[in-house]
Formats: structure tokens, C-alpha cells, sequence
């Protein structure tokens, strides 16, 4: 099992974040990742905004967390698009790999987004596809 400080060390310029907001989701987000279905997510301009999350930066590699809060993947970003929550494309919401539709996704998004306190239809989105770099495994 690798430690935070050992991929750190291993990717220092790496920001630290989860897919996802709950345990559950994360795991599951994660396992889309390491099955191959996610390659893209996207992010809240206002939570970078607000500074709970690093804006995305391509090239940059970033370790995911596991639910347990251990390293589970390392991610390279490789493209970014600017848009918003309702001018999401049925392209880009599916390469997030977690519905089989646009309506699935705005769906899903809408209740996270909602939890999050800052849903609104015309909220900037930063669209990311990405790939994984270094898998540490199942267990983290």
C-alpha cells in the first residue's frame, strides 16, 4: 500500500482530491475509473473559485483518493473544456462514464451539485478528460 507522503514524493506538483463526495460514491467513481467506463469528470467553477479545489492544469498528474482517504489512482489530465452544467454535451457527459445518457447525467449531477449547495443550470463547468498513470491497486 502506498502512503500519501510516498505519491506525493513520487508525483510532488500533484494536487490530492476524490471522485466524488461520500465513501460510496467515491468507491464507485473509482471503480468506473479503473474499469476504463469514466476517462472524463468535470469540475465547479466555483468551488475553484472558492478554493476547494485546484483549478485542473493539462499535463498535470493528480492522485485520486481511495474512500479509506489512501492513494488509489493517478491521473493525467489531457484535455480541458470550458462550459456550463446545461450546455453539456451528450459527448463529453458520456466519457464521464457514470450514465448512458445526457438526461442521466443531468440528473446526477444536478443532485450533487445540489448537495453541494451551488447548482444552478447556467454554473460553469470545467470539462477534463484524462488518463490514469499509476494504479496502486484495489486495496488503495
Amino acid at each position: 500500500m502506498v502512503t500519501r507522503d510516498e505519491a506525493k514524493q513520487r508525483y510532488p506538483e500533484a494536487e490530492v482530491f476524490s471522485f466524488g463526495d461520500t465513501p460510496e460514491l467515491i468507491a464507485e467513481l473509482t471503480a468506473l475509473v479503473r474499469s476504463g467506463a469514466k476517462r472524463a469528470t468535470c469540475s465547479a467553477m466555483a468551488d475553484i473559485e472558492a478554493g476547494r479545489q485546484a483549478p485542473p492544469r493539462v499535463g498535470r498528474r493528480d492522485i485520486a483518493l481511495a474512500p479509506d482517504g489512501t492513494p488509489a489512482l493517478v491521473i493525467e489530465t489531457l484535455e480541458l473544456r470550458e462550459t456550463t452544467w446545461e450546455m453539456m454535451t451528450e459527448e463529453m457527459a458520456l466519457a464521464e462514464g457514470e450514465n448512458e445518457t445526457l438526461a442521466g447525467w443531468r440528473e446526477g449531477h444536478k443532485r450533487y451539485y445540489t448537495r453541494q449547495g451551488i447548482f444552478d443550470p447556467d454554473m460553469k463547468l470545467i470539462w477534463e478528460r484524462f488518463e490514469v498513470v499509476e494504479d496502486f491497486g484495489a486495496d488503495g
